[in-house]
């Protein structure tokens, strides 16, 4: 095993990932605020590295010394997607506990006045009063498309050749964009933290929203899930956007089938009141100005994507899978 190599077989959103959950310790493990699971974190966060480590290895370095070693397609697809499975179930969970690591301030105070300056009163009450069920409900279903619709981006790129034949966007070089991404919110979180409306406001008690099967299972999810913080910026919003602005060179036509449902979800975490209006023009430029720095910055592919990695690998350990 050649442990020099260790490095160049990470992809950017490997080392982005790397990066994160380092932070991240660093704050959980020395911050003043009192973590009644401290520990815990400590040891996912540890544990998390150990297993990337681990996909590294047994997908590439292992190659290096066992010829006839191919890791399995169950492997390989484990090593290219672990990313979503951190943001999912464990990143994102823990700002409750880190959001005020950095700063001390709650800055929803900002958020809230804005919403007053622009409806005259709280928005709440404008929208359990004016908007019918179904409004609500079309609005939930757009809400819950976000987790879906980034799977099957993903795999779009994963399973499937562009339409675009002058295309050179990969699977790893969209991944690299949609971790910066998250990323980037999630730090965001962390130095301007603000609690959404049904935390801030206590909605919870006083929102009586009536939808159907999308807007209840919705509201499971969120009483399950919900974190108190990460509003600011909307990364529901901001993530769509990332991930359908990508669509708009590669594949044209579902990036055009799709505008129609961002825009929903775009409008979807306001009037479900998960948001603030601020956090989704927050959430839409900075998947704008994300998109350009992007194309000013990385419009040829990443140094780290698999085709400039290529000659330094063995061909079985880097076949994507078909």
């Amino acid at each position: 095993m050649k442990l020099r190599h260790f490095w160049t077989y990470l992809h950017l959103y490997d080392r982005l990932t790397v990066g994160y959950l380092g932070l991240t310790l660093i704050l959980i493990a020395f911050s003043a605020e009192a973590l009644p699971i401290r520990a815990r974190l400590v040891v996912a966060h540890i544990a998390a590295g150990i297993f990337i480590a681990g996909l590294i290895y047994w997908v590439h370095l292992r190659a290096e010394t066992h010829r006839d070693y191919i890791p399995p397609r169950w492997l390989r697809f484990l090593r290219d997607w672990h990313p979503l499975f951190w943001f999912s179930f464990l990143l994102f969970g823990e700002f409750t506990y880190l959001v005020k690591s950095v700063s001390p301030f709650w800055i929803e105070r900002y958020l809230i006045g804005f919403d007053l300056w622009l409806f005259g009163r709280p928005p709440y009450l404008l929208i359990q009063q004016y908007l019918p069920w179904w409004v609500i409900e079309v609005m939930a279903f757009a809400y819950w498309s976000y987790y879906p619709l980034i799977l099957g981006v993903a795999g779009r790129y994963y399973f499937f050749r562009s339409e675009n034949k002058k295309s050179r966007l990969s699977f790893v070089d969209f991944m690299n964009r949609l971790s910066l991404a998250f990323y980037i919110c999630y730090l965001l979180f962390i130095i301007i933290p603000a609690r959404s409306p049904r935390h801030a406001l206590n909605l919870n008690e006083q929102l009586n929203l009536v939808g159907g099967p999308f807007y209840h299972m919705i509201a499971a999810m969120q009483d399950y899930v919900s974190v108190v913080g990460a509003a600011f910026p909307s990364s529901h919003v901001a993530i769509a956007w990332v991930a359908l602005i990508t669509l708009y060179g590669e594949h044209r036509r579902g990036f055009w089938r799709l505008v129609p449902l961002v825009v929903a979800l775009t409008f979807s975490i306001f009037v479900l009141q998960y948001h603030y209006v601020l956090d989704a023009i927050a959430g839409v430029m900075l998947a704008l100005g994300f998109e350009f720095f992007w194309q000013r910055f990385y419009s040829r592919p990443p140094i780290f994507s698999v085709t400039n990695l290529q000659s330094i690998r063995p061909q079985a350990a880097t076949d994507t899978l078909t």
